[in-house]
């Protein structure tokens, strides 16, 4: 079964080594490179998109994800217009209901409801007429996109609870999912995007859906499975659902729900200390590239041949040279 390969990555290396890392993930014949739109930790997402647009030529690229409150819908996808023509089309807009960042600014992780209005007045946007919208959150009045697309901008979703996946699955044209590597989860994700496609009136084939690993490689496995315990411990806090089909047990997830606290994943160290290496290995991937071979080659076997994978190593630009070296030419050749 082929597999084809993203990479998303938080803005944090400097401009120059980020330009770099584009040129890296281009080189490695990946499809996609998705930058997180992180509110204030990490630089802004559009200025690293515009590196994406202006240092690649075939890549395709989008942040992951924009949500409805910090900036209105309109001036997110006026932003991912303009980076689509300035790529020559290569440009595609992700949205979600935004996590802990938000948090922070004083707004609330958005409901599905406002996500669904979010699509909708995106939705009227891409039609390229005078655009309505009166949502309860969102609003458009006669409002006209100035910019002339040079073709679809397509719209994905970055989801990981049922019913973001199922909202997925009937109104975006692709979905990138977050459920970890456990047999049970990915099933379970993938069953919810089908449902919600049949919403939709079609099947799950009909969108472009993509699995998202978080993870570390590097040959110091101890190090690597230290960089991913945030993630691990984001699941039974943010994903409640994916730590039970796992068989987290239940007084470890109230541990770690009660001592979870800090404006992104990577900051809520006190719940660090309740993460096993179990979890690790069923939310995340952690350690040398052969490690990271027989996971994706598990993950495969059940059907999956997109994966987007998250940087989570320290030095991005490694990661993905690494990647690039030891991980994508072989799992290729199978």
């Amino acid at each position: 079964m082929s597999m084809r390969f993203d990479v998303t990555t938080m803005a944090v290396e400097t401009p120059a080594r980020f330009a770099k890392l584009v040129s890296v993930v281009e080189d490695a014949d990946c499809d996609h490179l998705w930058v997180c739109d992180s509110s204030l930790h990490a630089r802004d997402v559009f200025a690293y998109l515009g590196i994406v647009a202006n240092h690649s030529e075939r890549l395709l690229f989008g942040p992951n994800c924009n949500h409805p409150y910090t900036r209105h819908p309109a001036i997110n996808y006026n932003a991912m217009a303009t980076l689509h023509e300035m790529s020559g089309g290569r440009a595609k807009i992700t949205v979600g209901a935004g996590d802990r960042p938000v948090m922070e600014l004083g707004y609330r992780i958005a409901p599905v409801a406002t996500v669904r209005e979010m699509i909708g007045a995106m939705r009227a946007l891409e039609k390229g007429d005078t655009a309505n919208f009166d949502g309860n959150t969102v609003t458009l009045k006669d409002t006209h996109l100035s910019v002339d697309l040079p073709g679809p901008l397509p719209l994905y979703m970055a989801a990981s609870g049922p019913r973001m996946l199922r909202l997925a699955g009937e109104l975006c044209d692709g979905v990138r999912f977050l459920c970890g590597t456990h047999p049970a989860c990915i099933q379970f994700a993938l069953a919810q995007i089908q449902a919600g496609a049949e919403i939709g009136g079609r099947t799950s084939a009909d969108l472009d859906i993509g699995w998202t690993i978080y993870g570390s490689l590097r040959d110091d496995i101890d190090l690597a499975r230290e960089e991913c315990k945030s993630l691990a411990a984001w699941f039974p806090q943010t994903a409640r659902h994916y730590a039970e089909l796992a068989g987290v047990p239940a007084d470890t997830i109230e541990a770690i729900r009660g001592a979870y606290t800090g404006g992104h994943f990577d900051a809520a160290g006190e719940a660090f200390k309740y993460v096993t290496n179990k979890m690790i290995d069923d939310f995340t991937i952690a350690g040398p590239a052969d490690v990271w071979i027989d996971r994706l080659r598990e993950v495969a076997a059940l059907g999956i041949t997109r994966i987007n994978i998250f940087l989570l190593r320290k030095e991005k630009l490694e990661m993905a040279e690494a990647l690039a070296a030891d991980v994508f030419p072989v799992l290729r050749e199978a």
